[in-house]
């Protein structure tokens, strides 16, 4: 609630520890596999980043090298599913809070997954799955 001190609840997470970080909700692009595989810079996740993608984008970033560099950084790339339908097992039963760039997924998977979600930019994303924390809370959230 504005002005109450509160925080939003896409937000919960901000100042935890991150458990998982869920990219594609909708799915990614091609622009976005080969953003976060930059971002990445193939260096290695040290908590689950799990992405969405469709098969045809999938064949795409597979065609130029990219979805070999996520896997390399231990990225697990799933075709076909949405965040919004992803449950246990999928969904790593040991995660706690959640990352996600999507500001879909951050309204709908608390309620979805019983877990606090965190939102941020792909950035913010990323450095998360590097560190296991998440970044503060973004200054354009005012």
């Amino acid at each position: 609630m504005p002005g109450s001190g509160a925080e939003p609840r896409s937000d919960a997470a901000a100042g935890t520890a991150v458990d998982l970080v869920a990219i594609g909700s909708p799915h990614i692009s091609p622009a976005e596999g080969r953003k976060l595989a930059a971002l990445l810079d193939n260096r290695p996740v040290a908590i689950p980043l799990i992405v969405t993608a469709g098969r045809a984008v999938i064949a795409e970033l597979g065609r130029d090298g990219t979805l070999a560099r996520l896997k390399e950084s231990g990225v697990q790339v799933i075709p076909d599913l949405c965040w919004c339908s992803i449950t246990e097992p999928v969904f790593p039963p040991q995660a706690t809070a959640v990352m996600t760039n999507s500001g879909k997924y951050a309204h709908y998977g608390p309620g979805l997954s019983g877990r606090p979600l965190r939102f941020g930019s792909m950035a913010d994303c990323v450095a998360a799955a590097l560190t296991g924390r998440a970044p503060g809370r973004p200054s354009w959230l005012g």
